[in-house]
């Protein structure tokens, strides 16, 4: 299994996740953490702001259909964060909003229906879906399942609802994961020199996250162009 990109912090392979994670020995990294697609572009005709979104997501998805059958996506959701899970000494971290489905709410943990640790609303101070109606939907979540192994208590101050704006800086990447959010959950569950693994790994907010927290990643992406902007984001100089 060679790597589509590599230097002494950080693991970049580019192919199916399921596949490159059973290669991965198990207990051999500290925590997962992972925005995987959404499955939320529906089959019908959208209009207004969701059609120009909608356009927007479906070209920069290449090779991944974005409306996959409910039961299909949600049992391959399951099966790839397991085989994460087996992977992971300590918590496993999935960002996931609730969708709906023929006028029916689907939360998250319909989807991961294993017993949570901690618990984030990420208030993202905004909607797009104002025509729906309903009160137009302005967050996601963040769950983690398992047991910490390690955990920094002084991030607690952080609270369970974060106030962050989307990231709107990323070319190329419909959905960017926020660096922040990252920065965040790898500083407090992930020990120091300790790794972590995004087997969705998008523009790579996870791996500059840990980069930036002194940690290691390995990433695991589709598509070879978010690989790409992953490792020209890595070999920027990012001050914060």
């Amino acid at each position: 299994m060679n790597p589509y990109y590599e230097d002494e912090q950080t693991t970049i392979y580019n192919g199916d996740c399921r596949e490159i994670l059973q290669a991965i020995p198990d207990d051999s990294v500290d925590i997962v953490l992972s925005s995987p697609p959404y499955n939320q572009i529906a089959a019908t005709a959208a209009s207004g702001m969701m059609k120009e979104f909608n356009h927007k997501q479906l070209s920069a998805y290449d090779g991944y259909n974005d409306d996959m059958e409910e039961e299909e996506y949600q049992n391959w959701q399951r099966a790839v964060f397991s085989e994460a899970r087996g992977k992971c000494r300590g918590l496993c971290w999935i960002n996931h909003k609730t969708r709906f489905r023929n006028k029916q709410g689907i939360h998250p943990l319909q989807i991961y229906p294993w017993p949570f640790y901690s618990e984030v609303v990420w208030d993202r101070k905004g909607s797009i879906t104002l025509n729906a109606r309903k009160f137009a939907p302005s967050h996601e979540y963040l769950y983690a399942f398992g047991e910490p192994h390690w955990w920094d208590d002084s991030q607690n101050i952080f609270l369970t609802v974060w106030q962050i704006m989307p990231e709107r800086e990323i070319k190329g990447h419909p959905c960017p994961f926020p660096l922040s959010i990252a920065r965040r959950v790898i500083s407090a569950s992930c020990p120091p020199g300790g790794i972590a693994i995004d087997p969705f790994m998008g523009s790579g907010a996870t791996l500059l996250a840990a980069k930036l927290e002194g940690r290691r990643a390995i990433g695991i992406e589709k598509n070879r162009e978010y690989c790409d902007i992953a490792v020209e984001r890595l070999r920027q100089r990012v001050l914060f």
